[in-house]
């Protein structure tokens, strides 16, 4: 859907700058290439230089991506909204849709080789596949005790081929809910039966890994108060121990280990820690921005992406230094909403001119400039925002090709998503 759908037709989203989510990042061993995919805008990047250079993927789906998944540099997998499922085995030249149906969306996707792979689906619908997404088979928990009502997977692990985890949390629910929030999940045998391994009515959890049959970790946290927290089993489950986090850290949405002792978390304003002793200590790492990374992935003990609100941060040193290396739309402050302008875009679809207008309540239209930008940030054209009709051209003349393109106020401006479609 990024970079075209049919001849001629643009996908244009409106929208205010740094509003990108980048909700998944697959970082494979070996190499510079990385992939993410924006959660709004239904995209996928890839990258060959270690994030100095980013390009969208072509990947035609109006299904917001929540995760992306490599097993090296040419073997990867997305998924997202209603149990959609894509795959490639070209480092993303191509991408070829293997599921769709099932679970109402598919938050993780993890494989243990090429064969062998989960989707964490959300509620008690997951998917899994044993020759490498040819086929998906919806598996569902039993109910109880893991209910629909109370019930959001987010994280997957397969220690092996039969031994899958799973890990469940409600962010943004309040612990008023009374069914409980965290799950623990466990399968011997490659889930036809499950076991309630914890169940929390104080944290979330949205991500797990176990480094062998036995030692495992989860990470979530209390909504009521944002606090991280990280769980370690040292005997395949059987009990759970509360691991201390800096004061710092906050609500943990994802988690990567390269070996037993080496991993990192990520979370809501800008947190990332680090262990380098299987979690008897983690260690804040600075990355000095203020918003929620929702996956981190390292390649090896050294090179690392974490992928969150409308940037991805990178690191070649472990995570001692952080560095933006994928923003989108720059990030501008923000006014109070009822004094901005709202940016409209029309028709919709749209096929060949795009018109934009721009009004706050009771007055006229704004004053300004409308930038026009493609999905990975770089400027296309620049229009008066009074009456502006774009012929999708660029400022060369060019005809731009079809795909999707980002429209923001230049000074300042209230959301209007549109996606054009034929």
């Amino acid at each position: 859907m990024l970079t075209r759908i049919l001849s001629g037709v643009f996908l244009v989203i409106a929208v205010l700058p740094g509003q990108y989510t980048f909700h998944g990042v697959a970082v494979p061993p070996g190499g510079d290439r990385a992939w993410v995919v924006a959660l709004d805008t239904v995209a996928v990047f890839r990258t060959t230089d270690f994030g100095q250079n980013w390009e969208p993927q072509e990947l035609t789906t109006i299904r917001a991506l929540f995760d992306v998944f490599f097993l090296d540099s040419q073997q990867g997998w997305t998924c997202g909204m209603a149990g959609d499922v894509w795959h490639t085995s070209n480092g993303g030249d191509v991408w070829v849709r293997q599921n769709l149906g099932g679970p109402k969306h598919g938050s993780r996707v993890r494989f243990l080789n090429e064969q062998v792979g989960w989707v964490a689906g959300g509620d008690p619908v997951q998917l899994r596949t044993s020759d490498g997404g040819g086929t998906w088979e919806m598996v569902i928990l039993p109910t109880p005790p893991f209910r629909f009502d109370s019930t959001e997977f987010q994280g997957v692990c397969l220690v092996d081929e039969q031994n899958v985890w799973l890990a469940a949390g409600r962010f943004p629910i309040a612990d008023s809910w009374t069914t409980g929030q965290g799950y623990i999940a466990h399968s011997t045998d490659f889930g036809e039966n499950w076991q309630l391994v914890r169940r929390d009515t104080a944290f979330d959890f949205f991500d797990i890994h176990f480094a062998d049959g036995q030692a495992g970790w989860v990470v979530g946290g209390d909504d009521r108060n944002m606090r991280a927290v990280v769980l370690h089993t040292p005997d395949g489950g059987a009990t759970w121990n509360e691991q201390p986090v800096p004061p710092g850290a906050r609500y943990l949405r994802g988690l990567c280990f390269v070996s037993s002792m080496q991993g990192w978390a990520c979370g809501r304003n800008g947190t990332i820690i680090h262990t380098s002793d299987g979690g008897q200590t983690w260690v804040l790492q600075p990355t000095f921005v203020d918003t929620t990374f929702f996956d981190i992935e390292f390649a090896d003990s050294l090179n690392g992406m974490a992928a969150g609100n409308s940037l991805v941060v990178k690191t070649t040193d472990g995570g001692q230094t952080w560095a933006r290396c994928f923003g989108g739309v720059a990030e501008e402050p923000l006014q109070p909403r009822a004094s901005r302008p709202a940016l409209a875009a029309e028709p919709n679809p749209a096929r060949g001119r795009v018109r934009f207008s721009t009004r706050r309540a009771g007055s006229g239209p704004s004053d300004g400039r409308i930038l026009i930008h493609r999905a990975d940030g770089r400027l296309v054209r620049a229009l008066n925002a009074a009456s502006a009709v774009w012929d999708g051209r660029n400022e060369q003349g060019e005809v731009c090709r079809a795909g999707v393109y980002v429209a923001r106020m230049e000074r300042d401006g209230e959301p209007a998503r549109f996606v054009f479609v034929p």
